[in-house]
């Protein structure tokens, strides 16, 4: 376990992130053996890995394994080598002093967490496209990143016009307790209409036919509402995630 009696493991600030890092595999060596010797003994640990795998899981099934060549993986060991020589070397010579800079470098890994699940979110939307079947009609495809403003991409929302269909693919969307999130789409000139409530699993439902219509420049949104959804037939709560169709 890393770390003495009075101090604390380096996860023990943001578990989930550093759960996150180690499912991505973006953890230094060091910690990444550590946090690995932590799970076998701390089922919460264990818990917010396994859900970081579920919620990661669905990239990974949309893009097809590419075994790396011979001189990656070289490359790979000498840069894991080199990197365990200079930071064995760094963490002797710190002192109570540089507690802090560790700190900050800890933070700006998390921050960098997001970044990477970004990242692998555009690669697999980018795959997904490009080896799925080809439509009869280009101009029929319609796709959409639904998030908070650059964040955390929340859901992917696929319009498909040539077979009718609107697929919603939940990636981090996490409604409060006891509330329900819906997804709205609102057309030119009109008020949102619902695309119904938003789960944990892919969702297939038929193309409105307002949307059909008026599919170009659609906006989308999230909003929080009642168990259940909205009892008005429009938005009653905040707006959390948002989007826009664009041409795929």
């Amino acid at each position: 376990m890393s770390g003495s009696a009075n101090v604390p493991p380096f996860w023990a600030a943001d578990p989930d992130a550093v759960a996150g890092e180690y499912v991505l595999g973006t953890l230094p060596l060091e910690e990444r053996a550590a946090f690995a010797e932590a799970l076998d003994q701390d089922a919460s640990l264990r818990a917010t890995v396994l859900a970081w795998e579920t919620r990661l899981g669905r990239l990974t099934d949309m893009i097809a394994a590419v075994p790396p060549e011979p001189r990656v993986w070289i490359g790979i060991e000498a840069r894991i080598a080199s990197q365990t020589v200079l930071r064995s070397q760094a963490r002797k010579e710190a002192s109570a002093g540089e507690a802090r800079i560790l700190q900050l470098e800890r933070e700006l890994q998390r921050w960098r967490l997001g970044a990477s699940i970004a990242g692998a979110l555009a690669a697999s939307l980018a795959v997904w496209t490009a080896v799925g079947p080809l439509p009869a009609t280009r101009d029929a495809q319609y796709v959409a990143v639904v998030d908070r403003g650059g964040a955390l991409p929340a859901l992917i929302v696929r319009v498909d016009l040539d077979s009718g269909t609107v697929q919603v693919r939940s990636l981090a969307a996490e409604a409060p307790p006891d509330r329900s999130l819906e997804l709205w789409y609102v057309t030119t000139g009109a008020a949102p209409r619902s695309l119904g409530l938003v789960t944990n699993a892919t969702a297939r439902i038929p193309v409105p036919v307002a949307l059909s219509a008026d599919v170009k420049g659609v906006k989308l949104a999230v909003s929080v509402e009642p168990k259940g959804g909205s009892p008005t037939g429009a938005p009653t709560g905040p707006v959390i995630y948002s989007g826009q169709l664009m041409r795929d």
